[in-house]
C-alpha cells in the first residue's frame, strides 16, 4: 500500500510539472506606441516563463480596447478610455507613463515650440515655418489616424480635439511617422517619447526638453498613460504576465525608456 501511494504521488508530481510547463500563447493587440514596451516585456518575461509565448499585434488603441478580452487576452491603449468604453467592464492597469514628443526633420532649424504654436500648426492657423522661427516653407502636417491613442492624447493635451487641419498626412504607425519626418525637411509629427531615435529631431515644448525626467517632474506637459486591458475571464498565465509587468522586474523594463508607475 505504501509503495502504491508513493507511485501515485510521483505520478502526480510529474503531471503537475508537465502542466506547469505546458506551452501557452498570450495574444496581445492594440496601440503601436505601447508595442515597443510590450515587446520588451515579452522578451524579458521569457527568461522567467520560457513556456509562455506572447504574440503582439500593433493595431491601434481603438482595436486594442474593442477586442480586449475576446480577440486579444490583453489589449493595449495609449489613451484613457471613453465613458462608453469604460462601460464594457474591462480590467484596466496603467503599466507606464509616456511623453509624446513633437518631432521635425533633422535639417529643420526650429528646436522649440509652444503648445499654442503646436495647436496653431495642427489646426491650420500657422502654415509656414517662418511663423515659428524657421525657413520660408510650407509646413507639412503629419498626424496619426483617427482612433489612434497617441492622436487622441495629443489632440486633447494640445487643445485641438476635432480640429485637425484637413490636408494633414494621417499615418497608421509610429514607424511610418518616423520615416515620413526623416524624409521630409518641412514635416512635423509626434510620436511616443520612447520611440525617439537619431533619424529625426525632437523639439522642446515651451522651452522644456522631452525627457523622462521632465515628464516625471511635471515640466514637460505632453504626457499620457500606457494601459493594458483584460476581460473578466482572464487565464492564469495572462494574469501572471500582467502582474509581472507591475512587479519590480517589469517596472525595471519600463525604466529603460519610459516612466514607471511603481
Amino acid at each position: 500500500m505504501k509503495m502504491k501511494l508513493i507511485a501515485v504521488l510521483m505520478a502526480a508530481a510529474v503531471l503537475t510539472g508537465a502542466f506547469a510547463q505546458a506551452p501557452y500563447t498570450i495574444e496581445v493587440g492594440g496601440s503601436t506606441s505601447v508595442t515597443p514596451l510590450m515587446e520588451m516585456f515579452a522578451a524579458e518575461y521569457a527568461n522567467t516563463r520560457p513556456n509562455v509565448r506572447v504574440n503582439i499585434n500593433g493595431t491601434g488603441s481603438g482595436d486594442g480596447i474593442t477586442n480586449a478580452g475576446s480577440v486579444y487576452q490583453i489589449g493595449m491603449s495609449s489613451r484613457e478610455l471613453t465613458p462608453a468604453e469604460q462601460g464594457r467592464g474591462l480590467r484596466v492597469e496603467i503599466v507606464a507613463i509616456d511623453g509624446i514628443a513633437v518631432i521635425v526633420n533633422r535639417q529643420n532649424s526650429v528646436s522649440n515650440l509652444t503648445v499654442e504654436q503646436i495647436r496653431g500648426i495642427y489646426t491650420g492657423e500657422i502654415t509656414n515655418w517662418n511663423r515659428v522661427g524657421g525657413r520660408n516653407a510650407r509646413i507639412a502636417v503629419v498626424s496619426r489616424e483617427e482612433g489612434s491613442g497617441t492622436r487622441g492624447a495629443f489632440e486633447e493635451i494640445a487643445g485641438f480635439q476635432g480640429r485637425l487641419v484637413a490636408n494633414s498626412n494621417q499615418l497608421t504607425s509610429t514607424g511610418a511617422i518616423l520615416a515620413n519626418i526623416a524624409q521630409n525637411r518641412d514635416a512635423i509629427g509626434y510620436i511616443s517619447l520612447g520611440s525617439i531615435n537619431d533619424t529625426i529631431k525632437a523639439v522642446s515644448v515651451g522651452g522644456v526638453a522631452p525627457t523622462a525626467e521632465n515628464v516625471v517632474n511635471g515640466t514637460y506637459r505632453i504626457a499620457r498613460p500606457f494601459i493594458v486591458l483584460t476581460g473578466n475571464n482572464i487565464h492564469a498565465e495572462t494574469r501572471s504576465f500582467v502582474q509581472w509587468m507591475l512587479s519590480a522586474a517589469g517596472q525595471a523594463v519600463v525604466r529603460r525608456s519610459w516612466i514607471p508607475v511603481r
